[in-house]
C-alpha cells in the first residue's frame, strides 16, 4: 500500500507557488513604462536645456569702434542724441543713405560705388545703428533721427540731399522731409516700413503690453547669429542666395557697445502706425522701390502708400524682396538714375506714376 501525500491549496509560508511571481506581459509592459516615465522626467529638462544653450550661446564678438573706424574709415559726428558714424564717397549732387531697422550702411555697399561715379555719396548710421552711439534714454522715432540728420547735414555742410532710406529708416527720411522741407530735396523710399500688415500690428501691440518681456526676448533673439540668418532669408525672395557675409555685415556691429541695451527702446520706436498723417505733408518729390517678393507688405499696400503722397512714383522690382540693394544693385541703380537727373535738375514735382519690371 502506497502513501500518497495530501493536495496542498496554499504555498507554504516564505514559498513561491509554481505558475505565480512570474510577470505577465501587461505587467512587464508597465514596467517598461514607468521607465521611461522616470528617465523623460529627467531627460527633457536636460534635452531642452541644452537646445536652449546651443540656440542661445553666440553673442557677437565686442568692438572696438574707435579702432574699426579708423581701419575701414568715416568719422563719428557728435550731435545733440551722441555721435554718428559716417562715410563719404565721391564727388557730385549729395545723396544721403539711411539704413532699415537694426541695420547700418553696409547695406547699401553693392551700389555706392556706381553712385559715387557721379555724386557726394554719404553713407549715414542712425543713433543706436552701425557704428553710432546707442543711447539709452531717448525716443528712437521718426522725429528724434530727423533732429539729428539736420544737425548732421549742418555741420557738415550738406545742402539739400536726396534721402535714400531703407524699410525702418524710411520713417526718418520721411520725418525729416516733413518737419524740415528746406533741408530735402527729395526722397527714394526702398521697401518704406510706414505700413503694416495685420501680423506686424500684432506684434508690435503685444509688445507694448508686455515691454519686459519683450525687452527680454528681443535682446536674447538679436544676439543669435541664427536669428539674423533666419531675418535675412524672410527678407529675400531667393531666401538660399543669403552668405556668411551677409548675415555678417548685419550681426557683427551688435558687438558695438550698448545695442543691446538700446535695442528695445529701437524697437518701441518704428511703429508705423503714426506716420500717415506724416506721409501726407510731404512735398518733394519720391520715389518708392518695391520687391514684388517682399513679404512683410503686400504690393496693393504699397500702391497705396504711393497715393499718399503729393508727389510719388512707385517702380516694383520682380526679382526682388526686402532688400533690393543687395538682391538686385544693378536693377535697382538702373531705376534710381532716371529719378536722380529729374530731381537735380528740375524742381518741378515728378507726376504720380506707377511702373513695373517685366518677371520675364
Amino acid at each position: 500500500m502506497s502513501f500518497v501525500p495530501p493536495r496542498r491549496t496554499s504555498p507554504p509560508t516564505g514559498g513561491v507557488q509554481i505558475g505565480e511571481g512570474k510577470p505577465s506581459i501587461a505587467n512587464r509592459f508597465g514596467d517598461v513604462l514607468v521607465y521611461w516615465e522616470e528617465l523623460l522626467k529627467f531627460a527633457i529638462p536636460v534635452v531642452v536645456g541644452f537646445l536652449s544653450w546651443l540656440a542661445f550661446r553666440n553673442r557677437p564678438h565686442p568692438i572696438d569702434v574707435s579702432a574699426h573706424v579708423k581701419s575701414v574709415g568715416g568719422e563719428r559726428t557728435l550731435v545733440e542724441g551722441g555721435r554718428m558714424y559716417s562715410r563719404s564717397l565721391g564727388q557730385g549732387p549729395d545723396l544721403v543713405m539711411l539704413p532699415g531697422f537694426a541695420g547700418n550702411s553696409s547695406t547699401w555697399e553693392f551700389i555706392t560705388p556706381d553712385l559715387a561715379s557721379d555724386h557726394h555719396v554719404h553713407l549715414v548710421d542712425l543713433l543706436g545703428h552701425g557704428f553710432s552711439d546707442k543711447p539709452t534714454t531717448v525716443a528712437f522715432d521718426g522725429d528724434f533721427h530727423a533732429a539729428c540728420l539736420v544737425e548732421w547735414l549742418r555741420v557738415h555742410e550738406v545742402q539739400k540731399p536726396v534721402v535714400i532710406a531703407s524699410s525702418a529708416g524710411c520713417q526718418a527720411a520721411v520725418a525729416m522731409a516733413s518737419a524740415y522741407p528746406q533741408h530735402v530735396r527729395g526722397l527714394v523710399l526702398v521697401d518704406p516700413f510706414l505700413i503694416a500688415g495685420r501680423g506686424i500690428r500684432f506684434v508690435l501691440a503685444i509688445a507694448k503690453l508686455f515691454p519686459r518681456i519683450t525687452s527680454f526676448v528681443t535682446r536674447q533673439l538679436y544676439a543669435q547669429r541664427w536669428f539674423v540668418c533666419f531675418g535675412q532669408m524672410l527678407g529675400r525672395r531667393d531666401p538660399w542666395r543669403v552668405t556668411a557675409a551677409d548675415v555678417d555685415r548685419q550681426y557683427l556691429p551688435y558687438g558695438t557697445p550698448g545695442f543691446f541695451e538700446a535695442l528695445p527702446a529701437m524697437l518701441a520706436g518704428i511703429d508705423p502706425s503714426i506716420y500717415h498723417n506724416t506721409v501726407q505733408q510731404v512735398e518733394c518729390p519720391v520715389l518708392l522701390v518695391w520687391g514684388a517678393a517682399d513679404r512683410t507688405a503686400t504690393l496693393g499696400q504699397a500702391r497705396w502708400l504711393g497715393w499718399q503722397f503729393q508727389h510719388a512714383e512707385t517702380v516694383i522690382l520682380a526679382e526682388a524682396g526686402h532688400l533690393p540693394q543687395e538682391e538686385v544693385p544693378t536693377d535697382l541703380v538702373a531705376r534710381l538714375r532716371p529719378f536722380l537727373r529729374s530731381v537735380e535738375t528740375s524742381a518741378a514735382p515728378r507726376p504720380s506714376a506707377t511702373s513695373q519690371d517685366d518677371p520675364g
